[in-house]
C-alpha cells in the first residue's frame, strides 16, 4: 500500500511538472507582472496590466462568469542566470549531486532528512531549519523532448513562475524554473511536514531564495561531473521519500 502510494504521488509530479513545461506560454498569458533579473540580483521590475496580454469585446466574450482560481496565485517573469560553458565536463545527473547542489545554494541552517525519489528520479529532498524550527525543500529536475527539429541550446534566461497555494499544505510555494532546451526545475516550499498529521512548519525559504535554488543553471539532466564526484562522496545511500 505505502509503495502505491509512493508511486502516485511521483506519477503526479512527473506529470504535473512535464504539463508545466508544455504550458508554460498559457501560463505566461494570465501573469500580471514580469520582472528582469541580472546576473547581479532582481532589478527592472515593471508591472504589465493584464489588458496588455489582449483585448476583447463584450461580443467576442460569452456571458459566462470566470471559472474559480482553487486559491492558486502565480506571477511569471524572465531571469538570466547564464549558460552551459563550452567544453564542461557533463555526466547523467545523479539525486546525490542534487542533494549536494541543493545544499550549496540553501542560505545559512542546519540540514537533515535528506532523501531521493525512488528508481533514480531526479527529485530530492531535505529538512533546513534556518531558527525558527525544521522546515522541508524539494527539488525535482525534468527536461521535455522537443516537439519537433533539433533541441534548442540551454540559452542563458529561465522563464521562472511562482505560484501559491494557501489550501495545500505540502506545496504551499512552488518555483518553476524553464529553459529554452525543456529542461525545467521545480522548487516545492511546503508549510507543513510529512507524516500522517501534517505537523505545520515554518516555510524553509523565502520567495528570492526559491528563486535562486531553481534558476541555478547548473541544475540539469546532466550536471557537472565534479559535482556528481562530490555528491556520490557526500550522499552515498541517501533514504528513499516516503
Amino acid at each position: 500500500m505505502d509503495a502505491a502510494i509512493r508511486d502516485g504521488r511521483r506519477i503526479r509530479r512527473t506529470r504535473r511538472i512535464r504539463a508545466f513545461s508544455a504550458g508554460l506560454l498559457a501560463i505566461a498569458a494570465a501573469v500580471t507582472a514580469f520582472v528582469l533579473v541580472g546576473d547581479g540580483g532582481v532589478a527592472g521590475r515593471r508591472d504589465v496590466p493584464i489588458e496588455a496580454a489582449g483585448r476583447s469585446t463584450p461580443q467576442t466574450v460569452p456571458p459566462v462568469p470566470p471559472a474559480p482560481m482553487a486559491s492558486i496565485e502565480a506571477r511569471t517573469f524572465s531571469i538570466r542566470s547564464g549558460s552551459d560553458r563550452a567544453g564542461q565536463m557533463r555526466e547523467k545527473a545523479t539525486s546525490a549531486a542534487m542533494l549536494h547542489l541543493l545544499t550549496q545554494l540553501l542560505p545559512p541552517g542546519r540540514t537533515s532528512h535528506f532523501a531521493v525519489a525512488p528508481e533514480d528520479d531526479l527529485q530530492v529532498q531535505l529538512y533546513l531549519d534556518g531558527g525558527s524550527g525544521p522546515g522541508v525543500v524539494r527539488v525535482e529536475v525534468d527536461k521535455s523532448a522537443p516537439e519537433k527539429g533539433a533541441e534548442p541550446p540551454r540559452g542563458a534566461t529561465a522563464r521562472v513562475t511562482i505560484r501559491h497555494m494557501p489550501d495545500n499544505c505540502l506545496e504551499s510555494m512552488v518555483v518553476d524554473a524553464a529553459w529554452p532546451d525543456g529542461t525545467v526545475v521545480q522548487v516545492e516550499v511546503p508549510s507543513c511536514l510529512d507524516g500522517p498529521q501534517l505537523p505545520p512548519a515554518p516555510p524553509a525559504l523565502t520567495v528570492d531564495e526559491a528563486v535562486r535554488v531553481a534558476a541555478d543553471p547548473r541544475w540539469g539532466v546532466t550536471m557537472d561531473t565534479a559535482l556528481i564526484t562530490v555528491g556520490a562522496s557526500e550522499f552515498p545511500s541517501p533514504p528513499v521519500i516516503d
